[in-house]
Order: C-alpha cells, then structure tokens, then sequence
C-alpha cells in the first residue's frame, strides 16, 4: 500500500467540498474540507470507517489547529457491523506532579501547568490496530504533507486564532506558528507547521512510542517544564488508552450507544430516558413547540445535575451508571417536571437525583469496566460506524506549542470544589464528550456528536430528539436552533431563530432567556451522518455554525 495517500490541493479541495452529501456507500463528515477529502480518499481505496476516522483525525489536527491535534485527547465509539461496540478512551491523565502542584482555576486556566498528558497519538494507533486495516504510516501521511505544505487559513480558524491572541502570543514556539510579524494569521494567509512535519513523521515512522520516548517526548517535557508545567518523561512513557464498552439504552425502538464515564454519553442517555415519558410528537419539535422545548429543558437539566453529582473517572470513584440509566430511575425523573413551568424556579437549584434505590446487583461491575473540541462521523461501505470526538480543552488549549505540538489544557476540566471530580495523579477528568451512534434491526442509523464543552450534551441530546422523534434528514436537524438548560447557569442560552411567541411562552412559564447568534459557534459543530435503510442511502451532514464539509461516493 502506498504511504502517501491522495491530498487534493487545498483550493481544489475548498471548491469541491460541500457541506452536506449523500452516498450509496459511504459518507463522512469533519470540521474541514481537508480533511474531509482525506478520509474520503481512505474509504475509496478500501478503507473502513476506523481507517478513513483515524486517517481524518490526524489531518483536522494539523488544519483545525486551535481544536484538536497530537496535544489533545479524546474518544472513539465504533460500532461495527456485526454489532460489536467499543469505546476507545485516549483522553488526557493528571501528570504525576500534580500532586505537589499549586494551581490557580482563573491564573492557570490556559498554561503550562493545565497540561495533561496527551493521549491522541496512543488512542488513534491502538484503534488502528486493533479495527483498522491501513498501516499507520499510511493514514499519517496527507498529514504530513498537510503541515509541511501548509494551507489557507479560512474565517473560522482566522477569528478563533484573532480571539485567542494574548495566550499564542505569550508562548515564542506558539507565536512561530500562528503569528506572522507578530500578528495573528489572517483568512486566507497559508499555515505552515514544519516542526509538526517532523513529529508526525516520527511517529509514521516509529509509531506512538516515537511520541512517547525519545526526542519528541523529550522536546515536549522540555517545552512544557520551561513554561511553568509539571509534565515528566515518566508520565509520557506510562500513558496508554482505555478501551472499554460504551453505554448504551433504547429510545423508542432505537438502541443508542455514547460515551462511558467520565465522558457524558451517561448523561445524554439519561436525558432521553426521561423524554421517552412524553409523547413530543404530540406537541412539536423544539424550534416550533413551547412544550417540547420546555420538556427537553428541564429533562436537560436534570441530566445535568446529576453529571455533577455523580460522573467521574470510575478507576477513582464508583459511578451508578446502571441505576442513572434505568429506565425506573427516568420514571422517578420525569416525575419532577412539571410541563406548565420551571420546577424549581432558579436553574442552579435543580437537585440531583438519588440513584442509589435503582441500582442492579450488577451496577458496581457495570461502573468499573474500564481496563475545544471536534467531531469526526464516518460510515463505510459494509455499514461499519466510527464517531470520534477530540480536543485540546479549549480553543488553542493551554497555548504551548513543543515540538511543533500545541498542548492541551485539560486540567482545567477537574473541579477543584470537588471530591468526585478532584484532580488527583493519573486521573481523567470529567469530560462533556458524547460521541454517539444509533442502531436499529441490527444495523447504524446514525452517527454523530459536536464539540462546544459543555454545550455538547444538549446539543447532542436536540439532535437526536429532532432525527428520532420528528424523523428530520441529518441537515434539517443541524440547521435547527439549538439552546442549552443546566445546572451551573442562571441563564438559558439560546440562538435567536427561535419565533418569539415561542420565546414570549417559555418567558411565561419561567425560563431566563439569554439570545445568542442565529447560527452560533458557542453552540457547538455537529457532524451529522443518517443511513436511510429504506432508500439504501447515507446521509451527511456537517455543521454550518464552524465550516465543516461531508462527502460520500
């Protein structure tokens, strides 16, 4: 097999992409036309979905920098098409410092001191090799060619890098990348990363322990101590990902499959658990229905509550997941709502429910099975499914760039007032990741998933309400409004095409409004693939809110 597989220029490839597609055989969906073209590329010289995934995971970290790359970490649900479902878990750990570290959650946020250690280059490889066909080195190399080459800055990445200024300026090797005479990148100006070329090719050459040991890892330690962090040599070497089964429910005759703990797939399911009690057909979708937004809402935010309450790495902390998702405990939940108003009146004291009387005999067993942000959503030619989600934290991450490399800033994802979700050597923090596949008669339906932190699991949870209850196409249910109710806020944000009399009715019923854009980025950027058994046909779509592209054959 040749190494070097097919990268069409980039203008070329900017003109052919569209945001949505159809294929009889295969669609795939990213945040970039780039590497959109890349998995394509993949699936069409015999390629599954794991292959054309990883393939495209590499490439969007290399041209959609400020969200994802070698420095970040994140998770892959593949569902292939026998059934089997696995979840591989490559998010970041707490370095071994950490324990003697002082760290400030406002002064630290996006330094050195938030690196985690990185697991992108571990997860990637281990799901290649355990459910890909392509060597490494294949899939790795349009990346290559990628940094080395460079490409042109679209609006996006141009008004993210231009929002993020002050922390890629206040790192020299960061600066080196994104700033040209000491100003950021603008639309249109050509990215090159040349030491990125040269990580990448190490480990096409060497694999993820070319990463791990040796001259990259030390350049990164380096990199990272010299900014203030406490990343070691040792904590690089003991990184490997977690590969365990996803969680998984029914909703209405579907199954559906999402991320384990301490990602948020629990909490999505739970979400639609509740809803299943309601019968949202009756009354409307979202965009259109005062009392179905008002249901999704407040079941949204009881999910969220208890993501609080009780997710964690379960390595360090029992989690329920058994009893969040029995279908009694959804009952119990739904319980609580009352359709006509906001029960209780102010967001931030929605109480966690007590999931403890629902537990199974087999839910301590259950919880324990373990051995910003982008979406890439894959399906192949024999109906094989990949949803990958991948991050550095927040845009840019932690602003370090180390041999070529820009590092994340996970450790601001622990929460320092908290036992569950405390930051302790070695752990993985509570993660708002829910990549997500949905199956019927044996077969995927749908893949999909969106970065946004915390937005995710509501902008996950409306788009499977609006693609399963009101049987929209992947776009119609990208494109339609999406609005967010947890917990922690005081507020609930939503875009601004909702109707006002729409707006005006959940004013009434007590909801605190907070309007944003129309087509927000604040809200996420959904990769959206529907398989219509019927017609024989796949469906994609990509997110119009961040400049993504799907392409299928």
């Amino acid at each position: 097999l040749a190494l070097a597989l097919l990268v069409p220029p980039p203008a070329a490839a900017a003109e052919a992409a569209a945001r949505t597609a159809t294929g009889r055989k295969a669609v795939v969906a990213t945040a970039s036309p780039l590497a959109t073209a890349v998995a394509l590329d993949v699936l069409k010289r015999g390629g599954n979905a794991v292959d054309a995934a990883v393939a495209a995971a590499f490439a969007v970290g290399v041209v959609e920098p400020d969200a994802s790359g070698l420095g970040g970490g994140g998770g892959m649900l593949i569902r292939k098409r026998n059934g089997e479902a696995v979840y591989v878990n490559y998010y970041g750990v707490a370095p071994a410092g950490v324990a003697g570290m002082a760290y400030d959650t406002a002064a630290d946020a996006k330094s050195a001191k938030a690196v985690l250690v990185p697991g992108a280059v571990a997860g990637l490889a281990r799901a290649l090799k355990e459910h890909g066909t392509f060597p490494l080195a294949a899939v790795v190399a349009p990346s290559i060619r990628l940094a080395e080459e460079g490409f042109a800055v679209d609006a996006t990445l141009s008004g993210i890098l231009l929002d993020n200024f002050p922390v890629v300026a206040e790192n020299a090797a960061s600066a080196a990348v994104y700033l040209r005479d000491g100003l950021p990148l603008q639309e249109g100006d050509r990215l090159r990363q040349p030491a990125l070329a040269e990580t990448l090719r190490a480990v096409a050459r060497g694999g993820p322990r070319a990463f791990y040991e040796g001259p990259v890892a030390q350049a990164i330690v380096e990199g990272v101590r010299a900014a203030g962090g406490v990343l070691s040599l040792e904590d690089l070497k003991r990184y490997e990902p977690i590969v365990t089964k996803p969680v998984s429910t029914t909703y209405r005759g579907y199954e559906v499959l999402s991320s384990p703990p301490p990602h948020s797939g629990t909490t999505v399911l739970e979400a639609l658990n509740v809803l299943e009690n309601a019968d949202l057909r009756k009354s409307g979708p979202p965009a259109s229905s005062a009392d179905t937004f008002h249901l999704v809402a407040e079941a949204m935010r009881r999910a969220y509550a208890d993501r609080s309450a009780h997710l964690a790495d379960p390595r360090f902390e029992a989690v329920p997941v058994a009893a969040l998702l029995s279908k009694e405990y959804a009952r119990a939940r739904f319980a609580t709502i009352d359709p006509a108003r906001v029960v209780p009146e102010e967001y931030r004291k929605t109480p966690a429910g007590d999931p403890s009387a629902f537990s199974r005999a087999d839910a301590a067993r259950e919880s324990a099975v373990v051995g910003h942000t982008t979406q890439i959503s894959v399906v192949d030619r024999h109906g094989n499914a990949v949803s990958r989600t991948q991050t550095l934290g927040t845009f840019f991450g932690s602003g370090v760039t180390a041999a070529g490399v820009l590092l994340n800033c996970g450790v601001s994802n622990f929460a320092f007032s908290s036992r569950r979700n405390r930051i302790e050597p070695g752990k993985q923090p509570r993660s708002s990741i829910s990549p997500t596949i949905v199956a019927r008669d044996g077969k995927a339906v749908l893949v999909l998933g969106s970065p946004g932190a915390i937005r995710i699991v509501a902008t996950v949870l409306t788009l499977l309400v609006n693609l399963l209850d009101f049987g929209m196409t992947a776009d119609e249910a990208n494109q339609a409004p999406r609005f967010l109710c947890q917990k922690n806020d005081s507020v609930l944000p939503l875009e601004g095409r909702f109707p006002p009399a729409l707006r005006d009715e959940l004013t009434r019923r007590g909801h605190r409004l907070q309007l944003y854009g129309d087509f927000d980025l604040f809200f996420g950027g959904a990769q959206v693939i529907r398989v219509d058994l019927a017609r024989k046909l796949v469906e994609g779509s990509a997110d119009p809110r961040r400049g993504g592209t799907a392409a299928g054959y």
